[in-house]
C-alpha cells in the first residue's frame, strides 16, 4: 500500500470538507462578505498551485489488473479541484458575472504575482547567502509557468463559468421539481461533474504545451505524456471534488444572492 498517496488523499479529503463547510457559514451567516471571501480563497488557491506546479510529481496508483498505474503530472493537480470548485460556488450563489469578476480579480493577482518575482530575481542576494542559484531557478521557472497559467487559467475559467450558468439555466426547472433530498438530485451533479471535467481537460492540453513545450523547452514526446497523465490524473480529481459541491449546495439550501444588490451595513 502506498502510504504517502493515502495520507495524501486523507489530508485531501479533510482539507476540501473544511473550505466547503466553512465556505457554506460564511455565505449564510455574512452574505454580503461571501463574495469577497469565496474571491480570496480562489486567489489563494490559485497563488498556491503557481508555487506547486514548478514540481513534477509522480502518482503511483499501483497495480491493477496486472498494469502499474504511475502517472506524472504538475505537483498542483492536487489544487485544481479546489480551484475548480469554488468558482462553482461562487457561480452558483452570485451568479455569472460574479464569477467572471473573481475571475478578473484572480487574473490580476497572477499578473502582481509574476512581477514581483521579477523583481525579486534582480535583486542582488546577500553574500552569505548560498541557495540563490536555486531560489532564481525555481522562481523563474514559475515565472514561465504563470505565464502558461494565465492562457489557460483564462479561456479555460471563463469556459467552466459560462458552461455552469447555461447548464443550471437550462437544467433549473427539472432541478427545483426533484422531490428527493438535494444530494441525490443528478441536475446539480450533472453541471458540476461535466463543467469541472471538461474545463480541466482543456486546461490540461493548453497549460502543457505552453508551459512545458514552448517555453520549457521539452521534447514533444514527454510533452504528450505529461498530457496524457494530467489529463488523467486533472479529470479524475476534478471530478473527485463533485459531492463536495453538492454538499455545498445541499447546506446552502434556495439561497441565491445573484440579484441581490448589496449596500455597505451601517454600524
Amino acid at each position: 500500500m502506498n502510504y504517502d498517496l493515502l495520507f495524501i488523499l486523507i489530508f485531501w479529503m479533510i482539507a476540501m470538507t473544511i473550505v466547503t463547510i466553512s465556505s457554506v457559514k460564511i455565505v449564510k451567516k455574512y452574505p454580503a462578505y461571501g463574495f469577497a471571501a469565496l474571491t480570496a480563497f480562489y486567489v489563494a488557491y490559485l497563488l498556491s498551485s503557481q508555487v506547486i506546479a514548478t514540481k513534477l510529481a509522480t502518482f503511483d496508483f499501483g497495480t491493477w489488473f496486472g498494469y502499474s498505474i504511475i502517472l506524472s503530472t504538475p505537483a498542483a493537480a492536487i489544487l485544481y479541484p479546489f480551484i475548480a470548485q469554488v468558482l462553482d460556488m461562487i457561480n452558483e450563489v452570485y451568479g455569472k458575472k460574479k464569477a467572471v469578476a473573481a475571475v478578473m480579480i484572480a487574473l490580476a493577482t497572477q499578473v502582481l504575482y509574476v512581477m514581483f518575482i521579477a523583481m525579486a530575481v534582480k535583486i542582488p542576494a546577500a553574500a552569505f547567502y548560498e541557495l540563490d542559484t536555486e531560489w532564481t531557478t525555481i522562481f523563474a521557472l514559475s515565472v514561465g509557468v504563470t505565464f502558461a497559467s494565465w492562457i489557460s487559467f483564462l479561456v479555460c475559467s471563463l469556459l467552466d463559468t459560462y458552461m455552469f450558468s447555461y447548464i443550471k439555466r437550462k437544467l433549473r426547472p427539472r432541478e427545483l421539481s426533484f422531490k428527493g433530498d438535494a444530494f441525490l438530485n443528478p441536475y446539480i451533479w450533472i453541471r458540476s461533474l461535466v463543467t469541472d471535467a471538461f474545463s480541466l481537460a482543456v486546461d490540461s492540453i493548453i497549460f502543457v504545451v505552453i508551459a512545458f513545450y514552448l517555453i520549457g523547452g521539452m521534447p514533444w514526446e514527454v510533452v504528450t505524456g505529461l498530457i496524457v497523465d494530467q489529463l488523467v490524473v486533472k479529470v479524475v480529481i476534478g471530478v473527485a471534488d463533485t459531492p463536495w459541491f453538492v454538499l455545498y449546495k445541499r447546506m446552502l439550501g434556495k439561497t441565491d444572492l445573484e440579484n441581490v444588490k448589496f449596500v455597505e451595513e451601517k454600524v
